[in-house]
């Protein structure tokens, strides 16, 4: 029963213990000692019509008040605040802007995350581009040997030095005028001292800085490249000459002596883990002789690796973005700001929500229904509710929600069913109260009031009437349909306009 409600039995009984009609009877009881006569009244009780009315059956419970909509707004991206948009009590729509953050920071992430992307795709490239054995790309004689098993590679590691025995080099001296006059690449003549023969060779190389000689002055190194005929050593002397197309002879000004050419790097070529060398020094190769084999065991794995690298560069990347767009925070419902906790300059606290938005369009009374009451609780039934800071107020709701699962308060679980309310101007979220909800109601029956009857068990109960014979109170049972806070159906047993006895209390 409501508490709210209470007054109104209350004062019902007192007004039929006042002015109901009372039933008494006399006794005459003799002395036998004293031969008097006495006369002692019976007790007497007052007495109540069954009427024709409404009968309601209502479940009480406390509960809560809550907007239709409560959102904690939070910035997704960490940094100050630059600039807020809205004010405590402000309606805004959804989506319209809250407060901006300042996103340096976030960019700088998004940077560092592009640079990740980069090398995580590098890096899978070196993978599918991985060879399972390197070969050389000339001709010549091993001189030294570089890698050994289980070394790891890259495309620029010289796994040899090779000499190419088919050339000679030999280094002409010129003047800084004819140096000028020569180029890279440039056909030359090379005369031999000793044969007094001539052999053709390439221009390579030219030192325009130059150097002092002694005996011989400033001079400028030209280096030629001379395939050998058969008939040419190391340590033989030549001098290089060039005829240019007016007829002049640019010559050497002294003999010098042919040399071994440069080594030659042999590069990998290659990303991976030397499996087994193929060569050796003092080896002659060709251009396509297997150099060594690479061990391509772990390949798949990497593969798999830098894969799922890539891939979680690229989400994180997605996600730097999004939060960069998330510098302006926006509304996520339609409703009032209710509280604001962010100033421009200032970093917000993590600790509380930095705009709180209520969307007041419609207002619940969230009740605490007990077990035992929920399965009696329909969605569409009528309910009042009762809110502390109003009173005896009712606001008038219906039950729109009701869980499926409920939430256990020490030792009894309760359900939390929503209530829609209609009157909502004045109510505010987190206000307190309770609710009579109506699970049954039954109009223009025979009634009698909770006081007058005693409930046997459901559908069954007793009510006294006064004896014809003798007038003494006497049980009748009837036959009872919905029990109410403040009356009984009576189905059977008892017409509109009988009497009955308040014996019972309430």
């Amino acid at each position: 029963m409501s508490k709210k409600k209470k007054w109104i039995i209350i004062s019902a009984v007192v007004v039929l213990l006042g002015g109901g009609s009372v039933f008494g009877y006399t006794k005459l009881k003799s002395n036998d000692t004293a031969g008097e006569q006495i006369h002692e009244e019976a007790p007497s009780f007052p007495s109540v019509a069954a009427e024709m009315g409404e009968v309601s059956k209502t479940i009480f419970s406390a509960g809560t008040v809550e907007a239709k909509a409560r959102e904690e707004v939070k910035p997704e991206m960490s940094g100050k605040v630059e600039r807020v948009f809205v004010e405590e009590g402000q309606q805004v729509t959804k989506g319209a802007p809250l407060f901006s953050v300042d996103g340096t920071d976030a960019a700088l992430e998004l940077q560092k995350q592009e640079l990740n992307i980069i090398r995580a795709q590098k890096d899978l490239t070196e993978i599918k581009n991985k060879k399972d054995k390197i070969l050389s790309d000339k001709t010549g004689k091993i001189k030294e040997v570089l890698i050994k098993e289980g070394d790891q590679v890259t495309p620029d590691t010289i796994v040899a030095k090779m000499v190419n025995t088919d050339f000679l080099k030999i280094k002409g001296k010129f003047s800084a005028y004819e140096a000028e006059q020569l180029r890279v690449g440039l056909p030359v003549k090379v005369f031999l001292v000793a044969s007094l023969s001539y052999v053709d060779g390439t221009i390579t190389k030219i030192d325009l800085t130059g150097a002092k000689e002694k005996g011989v002055g400033g001079v400028h190194d030209v280096e030629v490249l001379v395939k050998k005929p058969g008939a040419i050593y190391v340590g033989d002397y030549g001098e290089v000459q060039y005829t240019n197309a007016k007829g002049v002879l640019f010559a050497s000004q002294i003999p010098t002596p042919f040399e071994n050419p440069d080594d030659i790097d042999l590069l990998s070529g290659t990303h991976g883990k030397i499996g087994k060398v193929e060569i050796e020094a003092g080896d002659e190769i060709k251009t396509g002789q297997l150099i060594a084999k690479m061990d391509m065991t772990s390949l798949d794995l990497e593969m798999k690796e830098k894969e799922l690298a890539l891939k979680e560069s690229q989400l994180t990347l997605e996600q730097k973005r999004r939060d960069i767009a998330k510098k302006q925070v926006t509304a996520p419902i339609s409703g009032v700001v209710t509280k604001l906790n962010v100033s421009a300059g200032e970093t917000p606290d993590g600790s509380k929500p930095a705009v709180v938005i209520m969307d007041t369009s419609a207002v619940y009374f969230v009740a605490a229904v007990d077990e035992m009451d929920i399965p009696s609780i329909k969605l569409g039934q009528n309910a009042e509710v009762y809110v502390t800071a109003f009173g005896n107020k009712p606001f008038v709701g219906k039950v729109v929600e009701v869980p499926k699962e409920g939430t256990k308060e020490d030792k009894t679980v309760r359900f939390a069913v929503k209530i829609e309310l209609s009157d909502t101007s004045d109510l505010k979220h987190g206000m307190t109260g309770d609710c009579d909800i109506y699970v049954d109601k039954k109009e223009n029956v025979v009634r009698l009031p909770l006081q007058a009857v005693e409930v046997l068990e459901e559908g069954k109960g007793t009510v006294m009437v006064k004896d014809p014979n003798s007038g003494e109170p006497t049980p009748k049972e009837v036959e009872i349909g919905i029990e109410g806070s403040e009356y009984v159906e009576i189905i059977s047993g008892l017409a509109a306009g009988d009497e009955v006895l308040l014996t019972f209390g309430g």
